[in-house]
């Protein structure tokens, strides 16, 4: 895990698996009724949700993930007594359910319920639903099981908020007329010379105030211009996109266009499959332009304090050498989920004569060439930097200390990502709800299922007996769930190959596995007794917790926010889209799919706190 934080361990849960001895014939089994029977009995459950009752509706140890519909956090909770409890806790949210609507979508046949028969002695149904209550719509996804008695149990339950009925977002129907302006309006000024007006933030302050321009601070800044939410976004760098464009040369995402979209927007049909850094960091300074985003750059915060009893943060900031105070109730840190880069003490750094740079902060390989450049560290970067190096004609060298996942592009996501995010599949939404209504726990169940077929599949093409043979150290992450989980867990030690395995398999790009004893001056020594010389020494050591960030930036939060990143003790992420444990004060991180899923979370939970004192309650 990330230097100073903890994650707690997540068991793997598969699905259920029950030996039903007179199963129906498919043909018979109306899927409507099905579900239309189990949510009505559900609702009942709801309003008096006794365990008892629950029995009768969900299978003992069966998931309910809620997502800000009954409480105000992001909560997965197991097993009919744990339920039992959460919904009696919060009562008034049930009572509002039962008197409102939980039933199937209307008119959305891409939401229909859906039969699964492919397991040999049990069937299971997934069906998508809506919400509805007097402050709260929703949406949510069921997946029952014929259990041995046959009756249609659920395993997991889903609900997410997705607006604010009395504040819905500015889109469809609820979309801005665009055309007053002029004589046609009491404000005289055209569409351009209002939107200036309200990027000055001359009269007013922001009520919020995001911290980084990246994916992260720009989804919740879309969502929350579209909740009219006055939003302020910095970012110390010159343009907004340079957090990719200032990236080693040849970077380019690992994550697929499918997964990739961000909100409201996604790309063309003409996208590539996989973004080239730069594309990504022009589609961002488009983003803002098209979603209205007011962002200032070369903008930092000089200090900061937050008041106790007016909810209220002072923030002096530095634009282009000029101060400016602000004062929002809510700041939101988007300056990456990794953090600031994690840079290892090592003995003797000082003694090497020549460059020493962090991969976050390495570019231009050409300038390298003939030279020879020790990679410390082996996941993506290490080995992304290394196949460049090799491309302009310098020697380079990784040094893993661990162990690394290796996958293949071409089978790797494909496998995990499943049939959710491809050419072809379901529209973003509907993947997004599928994907980010299973418990994480489950999910990571389906991910030791994937990474085992995978393991198969990669075999020769990955050639990663050859890559054991040069000393490589292979793994399949945390209890064999692959590189995603990985990275939730332990922050990284992956790579998604595309030709630098092949390149240290066959010697192209020399390696080493080992841990470093000190450096020297004229290279690396090894804890083998090997001295490796070297022109440059790149780092390709990881990043800190957001939380050291939150301290260097916001020094009054150090001792109230929790670990940021792995996850609590329901499986839920830490900190990230919800609660740090300080007020007003909130992390959001992550690659460009939680990004969108979960800027929805997060902008709505501030919503609610800025826009109505009793939508809290």
């Amino acid at each position: 895990m990330i230097p100073d934080s903890t994650s707690h361990p997540l068991t793997p849960v598969p699905f259920p698996s029950f030996d039903v001895k007179d199963l129906p014939d498919p043909a018979t089994i109306d899927v409507t009724k099905v579900v239309t029977d189990f949510l009505a009995r559900l609702k009942g459950t709801i309003r008096e949700p006794s365990v008892q009752n629950l029995k009768n509706v969900m299978l003992p140890d069966g998931f309910w993930r809620d997502h800000l519909f009954f409480s105000w956090d992001l909560r997965t909770v197991r097993g009919v007594h744990n339920v039992s409890d959460y919904l009696k806790d919060h009562y008034l949210g049930c009572e509002q359910l039962y008197n409102g609507r939980f039933a199937l979508p209307t008119g959305n046949y891409k939401r229909q319920p859906t039969l699964d028969t492919s397991k040999p002695k049990s069937y299971n149904i997934t069906a998508f639903v809506e919400l509805e209550s007097d402050l709260r719509l929703g949406e949510g996804v069921v997946r029952l099981f014929l259990d041995s008695e046959n009756n249609w149990k659920a395993f997991t339950i889903y609900t997410a908020l997705t607006s604010l009925r009395k504040f819905p977002e500015s889109i469809g129907p609820n979309r801005p007329h665009g055309g007053l302006h002029g004589d046609q309006s009491a404000d005289p000024r055209n569409w351009r010379e209002r939107l200036d007006y309200i990027n000055t933030f001359t009269d007013y302050s922001p009520s919020v105030l995001i911290v980084g321009a990246g994916q992260a601070g720009l989804s919740v800044a879309a969502r929350l211009r579209q909740l009219h939410i006055p939003t302020l976004v910095i970012d110390k760098a010159a343009r907004v996109g340079d957090i990719w464009r200032k990236r080693y040369h040849s970077l380019v995402l690992h994550d697929p266009v499918w997964y990739d979209h961000l909100p409201y927007m996604p790309f063309p049909k003409s996208w590539p499959i996989f973004t080239p850094k730069d594309k990504m960091a022009d589609w961002l300074e488009h983003y803002v332009a098209a979603m209205e985003i007011s962002v200032w750059t070369n903008t930092q915060v000089a200090s900061s304090n937050y008041d106790q009893d007016e909810n209220i943060w002072t923030v002096q900031l530095v634009k282009n050498g000029e101060k400016r105070t602000v004062k929002p109730s809510h700041i939101v840190l988007c300056t990456g989920h990794s953090g600031e880069p994690y840079i290892p003490r090592f003995t003797n750094r000082d003694q090497f004569k020549g460059p020493v740079t962090h991969s976050s902060r390495w570019s231009e390989p050409e300038r390298l060439q003939g030279r020879r450049v020790v990679i410390i560290g082996a996941g993506n970067s290490a080995h992304d930097i290394a196949q460049s190096l090799y491309a302009n004609g310098a020697f380079p060298t990784i040094v893993q200390r661990s162990s690394t996942q290796v996958v293949s592009s071409e089978f790797g996501l494909p496998a995990l990502l499943g049939s959710l995010y491809r050419e072809g599949g379901p529209e973003v939404e509907e993947a997004d709800l599928l994907a980010f209504s299973l418990p994480n726990a489950v999910l990571k169940s389906q991910h030791v299922a994937a990474t085992t077929r995978l393991r198969e599949k990669d075999r020769d093409g990955l050639m990663l007996a050859r890559l054991r043979q040069r000393g490589y150290k292979l793994d399949d992450g945390p209890d064999g769930a692959g590189l995603v989980f990985k990275y939730f867990e332990q922050g990284g030690s992956y790579y998604i190959d595309i030709g630098a395995a092949a390149m240290i398999a066959d010697g192209r790009i020399d390696f080493r596995h080992a841990g470093v004893q000190q450096f020297t001056p004229m290279g690396v020594l090894l804890d083998t007794g090997e001295h490796l010389q070297a022109d440059e020494i790149v780092l390709a050591t990881g990043y800190q917790n957001m939380r050291t960030t939150a301290a260097a930036i916001f020094p009054c939060v150090k001792d109230a926010v929790h670990d940021v990143g792995g996850f609590d003790h329901e499986g839920e992420y830490q900190s990230l889209f919800r609660s740090s444990g300080h007020p007003g004060f909130w992390f959001m991180g992550m690659n460009l799919a939680h990004c969108r899923y979960y800027s929805r979370m997060l902008a709505l939970r501030i919503a609610a706190e800025v826009l109505s004192s009793n939508l809290t309650t």
